[in-house]
């Protein structure tokens, strides 16, 4: 009889140990880990070239906040995002923009997902009144696919 109580209670057990299991892996954070060459900003930080790595603090918050930081632990910044629907990426990448000899964080984007995390432009280069040699230069972009 003991039997027959102690198959059930197996199962039962099983089950919940799978389903922590499966709920600890979806709240696994999105990361990706990049080299960056360049010195760049994040809103009105400036970090260093090296290598980096950006991390979604809140996945489940539609506004998700992104830290990015070196791996030695010596520079980092954290920044409010606005997903931006596009296409889905086979890689994780980062994307900045740039202006002239500066580079600003523009956006990340991990693998397999179709939702792009946008920072917001930087007032500094919004309000900046144009010198005529940052105008001849035109801004663009530099993509950064992760390691």
């Amino acid at each position: 009889m003991k039997k027959y109580f102690y198959i059930p209670l197996a199962v039962v057990m099983l089950i919940g140990v799978l389903a922590t299991n499966a709920h600890a892996q979806s709240n696994s954070p999105q990361r990706i880990v990049a080299n960056i060459p360049f010195t760049f900003n994040v809103g009105k930080t400036s970090l260093p070239a090296g290598k980096y790595t950006v991390t979604v603090l809140n996945p489940t918050s539609d506004r998700r906040i992104l830290q990015i930081r070196s791996t030695n632990g010596r520079s980092s910044a954290m920044i409010l995002t606005n997903g931006v629907i596009g296409d889905i990426s086979e890689n994780s990448k980062l994307v900045f923009e740039r202006d002239g000899d500066r580079y600003y964080f523009a956006q990340a984007q991990m693998a397999g997902d179709s939702t792009s995390l946008a920072a917001p432009r930087a007032k500094t280069t919004a309000t900046a009144k144009p010198r005529m040699d940052t105008i001849a230069k035109k801004k663009n972009l530099v993509v950064i696919t992760a390691e």
